[in-house]
C-alpha cells in the first residue's frame, strides 16, 4: 500500500502504532525506522532522512547551522538537518530574526566599548566557523566600570530580548560573567558561566517591561566586584534548569576568546546571524503541507521533537483561528490544542517532553505528551464536539501561518491516523501538603452574588459570604491607588445605590472586573475616581493562625492592573501582612511574594519578584502559601518559589483578593492610560484555606 509521502506500509504491521516497536533512543526521544507505520496513516512524515515527499520548504535567506561540528552557512532555500553523535535529528524550523549587533564578531569595531582596563586583541585562533576571526578579551582585577560590551538601539515591542555569544578558554576551565541591560531603567539579566577549552554558545534573556525603552547593552564581560554573600539566596526552584552559576560567584579566568555576539527579540537565542557593519537578518523557514487530511472527523496527530518544545511556540497551524486546527504551547509551556470550535489546554509545563499528541473526534479533544509514544501522559481533555474542522489549504509546521510565534526546534517525525482513545477526564493536580484539612473555601459554583456585600451577610457552607471592601472607608485611598471598590448597593456621595456591579460568577469562576468610570454619570459621585473595581475579604467570616492557603486564578494583562491575594491581621493593626502574591499587568511573567512585619525577625529577603516562571495571564495558575510557626513558604503551580523566615507573625489573619489600579510608584505599578485594555478581569476559580489536624 502506497502512503502519502511516498512511503510503503508493511502488511505485517497493520495495527502497530507509528513510532512504536523497534527503535532507538536518541536525545531522550524514541525514534523508529521509517518503515514502521500504523494502519493506513493519513500522514507519515519522517524528517530525519531529508525532506519527505509531500512537504514544501523554502527560506528566502542563508542561515547558519551549528550541530556539534563546525558552524556552517547554508544557502537560500537549503533546509537544515542537525545531527547529534553522527545521527540525524530532523528538520530545524526557525522564524525570521535580526541580529542588531552590527559587528557581531569584531569587538574592536563600531558599536562596542571597553572600560576599566579591559583589553581586546585579535587572537589568530579558529572561530566556530573555522575562520581565524576570534578575539581575545582580557580582564584586570575587578573594579567599577570594568567591562566589554556591545550597544544596540532597540525599541522593544515584545516581551523578551535575548543576547548570545560564543566563548572559549585558552587555559583550562573557569568562570566568566555576562550581562544584558536596559540602560534607561537598569532592568538587567546577568549570569556567571563556566567557560571551557571548547567553543560554546551562552545566552541571556531579558524579560522586558513597557518602560524598558533605553538602549540595550550586552556585556560579554562584566567584571564588577561583589561583596560576599552573608545569607542564603532566595529559592528559584521553579526557574528552568540552567548551567549557569550564581551571579556572585567569583570570576577565575583572566581572558577568553569571544566570537559571534547576537542581540534579537524573543525569549531565547536563535541560530547565529552574521553581521559586518549593519544589522543582519535571517528569513523564516517556511514548511507546509496540504491541510486537507487535518479536516478528518477523527484524528490522532503525533509529533516528535527531539529537543522538546518552546514556550509560546507553535508546533502546527492550519487556520487555527478560523475553525481549523492548531497545536501549540502557551507562554507558560502548557500544551494547547485548537480543533474546530474547541480549545483545550493542559496545566503543566511540558516543553521538555519530546513527544506530543493531539486527538479529536465528535466525542471531544485530548492532549498527550511524554518521553516516548509508549509512555504518554494525558495532559488535558474536553468532552465537546469540535466538528466540523476547516483547516484551509496548507498547514504550516513550526509557527503560525503568518510566520509568527516560531517553535525554533527540530521536528523529527509527524504522523496522523484515526485511532483515537476514549475521552477521559483529567483532574486538577493537588498541591495541598499532607496533614491539612479544608476549613474554609469557595469554589464559586454558587452564582449568588448577593453574598458579596458591605457586611458579608448571607452565604452557606461551601459558598461563604465575603465583605466587599477593606476595613477602612471605601473612599480612603491607599498607595495612591486610582480605583474605588464597589458593590451594587454602594451609594458613593449620593443617597441612592449606584448599582455598579464589579463581580460576576460564570463557569464556576469569580470575575473581579475593573472598568473606567463614566466621567459624567459616575465619577462625580465616587469622589472623582477614574476607575471602579472590586475586592473580597473574609474579615467578617473567617480567620486563622497558620495553615495552607491556595488560589487558582488567571490574572489580567495591561498597564495599571494590580491583582493580589494576601492576608491581614484580624485585630485592627498593620503590619503584619503576608502577600501570597502580587502581580503587575505590565509584568505578566513575574509574580511577587513577600511578608511585612515590625520588628522584622526574618533573615531572608522581605519579598521578591520571581521572573520567567509563568505567564500569569495565559491560564489559571495555582498560587499557594504554607504558613507555619517557623517559616512562610510560597508556591506556584505546586513548586516552591520563595521562602520567608524565621518570622514573628503568630496571630489570626483573614484573606483578601482585590484588583487595584495604579499606585504611588510608576516603577512598581504604573497608572492606567489609553493603552490599558479595559475591562480588566481577575478570574478566580477557587480560594481555599486549610489547617493541620484531623477532619
Amino acid at each position: 500500500m502506497n502512503l502519502p509521502g511516498g512511503l510503503r506500509a508493511p502488511p505485517a504491521l497493520s495495527r502497530r502504532n507509528f513510532l512504536q516497536g523497534s527503535g532507538v533512543l536518541l536525545g531522550g526521544c524514541l525514534l523508529t525506522p521509517a518503515t514502521v507505520w500504523a494502519a493506513t496513516p493519513t500522514l507519515a512524515f519522517d524528517f530525519r532522512g531529508g525532506l519527505p515527499p509531500g512537504v514544501s520548504y523554502q527560506r528566502a535567506s542563508p542561515a547558519s547551522l551549528a550541530d556539534g561540528v563546525q558552524l556552517r552557512i547554508l544557502p537560500v532555500d537549503a533546509p537544515r538537518f542537525p545531527r547529534r553523535s553522527g545521527a540525524p535529528l530532523g528538520l530545524l524550523i526557525e522564524g525570521a530574526a535580526s541580529n542588531l549587533i552590527v559587528n557581531a564578531s569584531r569587538p574592536d569595531g563600531p558599536g562596542w566599548a571597553v572600560g576599566g582596563g579591559v583589553t581586546v586583541t585579535a587572537a589568530n585562533e579558529p572561530a566556530p566557523d573555522g575562520s581565524r576571526t576570534a578575539f581575545r578579551l582580557g580582564r584586570p582585577e575587578p573594579k567599577s566600570g570594568s567591562l566589554g560590551e556591545a550597544t544596540v538601539t532597540h525599541v522593544d515591542t515584545g516581551d523578551f530580548a535575548s543576547a548570545s555569544v560564543w566563548l572559549r578558554s585558552l587555559a583550562g576551565s573557569g568562570t566568566w560573567r555576562l550581562r544584558l541591560l536596559d540602560f534607561a531603567t537598569f532592568n538587567n539579566a546577568n549570569a556567571v558561566v563556566e567557560v571551557g577549552p571548547e567553543w560554546r554558545r551562552y545566552s541571556l534573556t531579558l524579560n522586558l517591561q513597557a518602560r524598558d525603552t533605553g538602549v540595550k547593552r550586552f556585556a560579554v564581560l562584566w567584571n564588577e566586584p561583589f561583596a560576599a554573600l552573608t545569607a542564603a539566596p532566595a529559592i528559584y526552584a521553579l526557574k528552568p534548569a540552567t548551567p549557569y552559576l550564581p551571579g556572585r560567584t567569583p570570576l577565575t579566568l583572566g581572558s577568553v576568546l569571544v566570537w559571534g555576539a547576537q542581540y534579537e527579540a524573543g525569549n531565547e537565542a536563535s541560530s547565529f546571524i552574521a553581521t559586518s557593519g549593519q544589522v543582519g537578518q535571517r528569513a523564516a523557514d517556511e514548511v507546509t503541507f496540504p491541510a486537507a487530511p487535518l479536516n478528518a472527523t477523527a484524528g490522532r496527530l503525533t509529533v516528535v521533537l527531539p529537543d522538546g518544545g518552546r514556550r509560546g511556540g507553535v508546533i502546527l497551524d492550519a487556520a487555527g483561528d478560523a475553525g481549523g486546527l492548531r497545536l501549540e504551547y502557551s507562554n507558560s509551556g502548557w500544551l494547547v490544542g485548537r480543533v474546530g470550535r474547541v480549545t483545550v489546554a493542559g496545566f503543566t509545563d511540558v516543553t521538555a517532553d519530546p513527544v506530543v499528541r493531539l486527538e479529536w473526534s465528535a466525542a471531544g479533544v485530548q492532549l498527550f505528551s511524554g518521553a516516548t509514544t509508549t509512555s504518554l501522559v494525558r495532559r488535558a481533555a474536553l468532552s465537546a464536539n469540535p466538528l466540523p474542522i476547516t483547516g484551509g489549504v496548507r498547514a504550516r509546521l513550526g509557527m503560525l501561518t503568518d510566520g509568527q510565534r516560531p517553535l525554533g526546534r527540530v521536528v523529527a517525525q509527524l504522523t496522523l491516523d484515526g485511532e483515537v482513545a476514549a475521552v477521559a477526564r483529567v483532574p486538577l493536580p493537588s498541591f495541598v501538603p499532607t496533614g491539612y484539612r479544608l476549613v474554609f473555601g469557595d469554589d464559586f459554583d454558587d452564582p449568588d452574588l448577593g453574598r458579596i456585600n458591605e457586611n458579608a451577610t448571607g452565604g452557606r457552607p461551601g459558598a461563604p459570604a465575603w465583605r466587599s471592601r477593606y476595613r477602612h472607608e471605601r473612599r480612603t485611598a491607599i498607595n495612591q491607588e486610582k480605583q474605588i471598590y464597589m458593590d451594587p448597593r454602594f451609594t458613593g456621595s449620593t443617597k441612592q445605590p449606584l448599582g455598579v456591579q464589579p463581580f460576576a460568577i460564570a463557569g464556576g469562576s469569580l470575575q473581579i472586573r475593573a472598568e473606567r468610570a463614566d466621567p459624567e454619570k459616575l465619577s462625580p459621585y465616587i469622589w472623582n475616581r477614574a476607575y471602579t473595581s472590586g475586592c473580597i475579604t473574609s474579615e467578617l467570616t473567617h480567620w486563622q493562625t497558620y495553615g495552607y492557603f491556595e488560589m487558582r486564578a488567571r490574572l489580567p494583562r495591561g498597564k495599571g492592573f494590580w491583582p493580589a491575594f494576601w492576608l491581614l491581621p484580624k485585630r485592627a493593626t498593620w503590619p503584619p501582612e503576608i502577600d501570597v502574591f502580587e502581580a503587575s499587568g505590565t509584568r505578566p511573567y513575574a509574580i511577587k511574594h513577600g511578608a511585612i512585619e515590625r520588628p522584622r525577625v526574618a533573615t531572608s529577603a522581605a519579598g521578591m519578584w520571581i521572573d520567567g516562571i509563568i505567564d500569569s495571564s495565559d491560564g489559571f495558575h495555582i498560587y499557594g502559601l504554607e504558613w507555619t510557626r517557623d517559616n512562610i513558604v510560597f508556591f506556584i503551580d505546586g513548586s516552591k518559589s520563595f521562602e520567608y523566615g524565621p518570622h514573628g507573625i503568630h496571630e489570626d489573619m483573614y484573606l483578601l483578593a482585590n484588583l487595584a489600579l495604579g499606585s504611588h510608584d510608576p516603577n512598581w505599578i504604573p497608572n492606567p492610560d489609553q493603552t490599558t485594555p479595559f475591562p480588566g478581569l481577575y478570574e478566580i476559580d477557587y480560594i481555599r484555606a486549610y489547617q493541620r489536624g484531623a477532619s
